[in-house]
């Protein structure tokens, strides 16, 4: 071939379609990216990422990928601009659906979240994670029934999720389902009995239902496995002090109350665990922070008013009770969540958002 015949072919071939070599090796380098951002090399993979994009710039994979990567990485909004793009290219997945749903979710875009996780699950009814994110969303925006629903469906599609059933436990807690609450934290601890929060919820909700005594076991071990865990420790000390115990009781108050220093949940039950043990001071101290974190709670200013005029026996009546993991579980970047779904190229997300 001459240099005139080669010239023409030069320019042929560039009017051609562009062979599927670079695109597959473009796939490569993707999945590479992934495996580095799962190994936790985050700046690596996005170096990656960005190397393909430069050159393919509507690579579905690519934009996904990075959309997950700015998103991890605390540029959310940036990342969710990415994830916008990718379910424009291809509506018809559900993955890229429920991911965009957990990324809204991570910035409060509830009614956004809702909207796409409805679409992960009208594409794939079975996608257990959107049913998930779609109860999430469903939370975020006061639909409680909705969130039940949503979490009765992930949980029959996976049924040996212990994060699921704590959470679908909470939900129904929302709708003042007690026995369905107890059911389902019931099945978190046996599924998962190392799970501090589920055990602690199990523990607490024993105890709204006034049995204090059975709930002993549950929370002595939630305290053993994580004593700096909040509902564990003021389940533990509400549980004792309503077992004729308001010194130990008070002890894991206070660890409560140092915990959380804000909550008057944890305040009000030290209040009443030190009118039981006769400490008044400490009541009256108790009582007064309760009130300041909570000005509008009615029992804790009848509790007040009651020490401050001399009633040693002022205790609010009621059951001061924290149930944990309601509102936090598909924040991104936190060190908590240990459950991840199966890891493999197209559900790289899953494994971030996950709690």
């Amino acid at each position: 071939m001459n240099r005139k015949q080669r010239r023409t072919a030069e320019k042929i071939a560039k009017t051609q379609p562009k062979s599927a070599a670079p695109m597959a090796a473009a796939d490569k380098v993707v999945s590479k990216a992934i495996a580095a951002a799962q190994a936790g090399a985050l700046a690596d993979a996005e170096r990656a990422l960005d190397e393909v994009l430069a050159r393919f710039p509507n690579h579905v994979e690519a934009l996904h990928q990075k959309g997950m990567l700015m998103a991890r990485t605390h540029r959310v909004e940036d990342g969710i601009a990415l994830l916008q793009r990718v379910t424009a290219e291809k509506p018809g997945e559900a993955l890229y659906w429920n991911n965009l749903s957990a990324a809204c979710l991570t910035v409060e875009r509830s009614e956004e979240g809702l909207i796409a996780a409805r679409k992960a699950v009208e594409i794939d009814p079975k996608y257990a994670m959107a049913w998930r994110n779609l109860a999430m969303a469903s939370t975020d925006l006061g639909q409680h029934r909705q969130s039940v629903e949503a979490l009765e469906k992930a949980s029959a599609l996976s049924p040996k999720d212990a994060e699921l059933w704590n959470r679908l436990g909470l939900a129904r807690l929302e709708l003042s389902d007690g026995a369905g609450a107890q059911t389902a934290f019931a099945k978190a601890v046996a599924l998962d009995p190392q799970n501090a929060e589920s055990l602690s919820n199990l523990g607490g909700i024993m105890i709204k239902q006034g049995r204090p005594k059975e709930a002993l076991p549950h929370l002595h071990k939630a305290v053993e496995i994580d004593p700096d865990r909040f509902t564990a420790a003021l389940h533990f000390g509400v549980a004792l002090s309503l077992t004729d115990d308001p010194l130990k009781g008070l002890r894991w108050l206070r660890r409560a109350t140092s915990i959380k220093p804000r909550s008057d949940s944890a305040w009000g039950a030290l209040a009443d665990a030190a009118i039981m043990a006769g400490a008044k001071a400490e009541a009256l101290d108790a009582a007064q922070r309760a009130v300041s974190f909570a000005p509008a709670d009615a029992a804790h200013r009848a509790r007040l008013q009651k020490l401050q005029g001399g009633d040693a026996t002022a205790s609010a009546g009621a059951v001061e009770l924290d149930f944990g993991g309601l509102v936090d579980f598909s924040r991104l970047g936190t060190p908590e969540p240990k459950k991840t779904d199966e890891i493999d190229l197209s559900r790289s997300l899953d494994q971030i958002f996950i709690r």
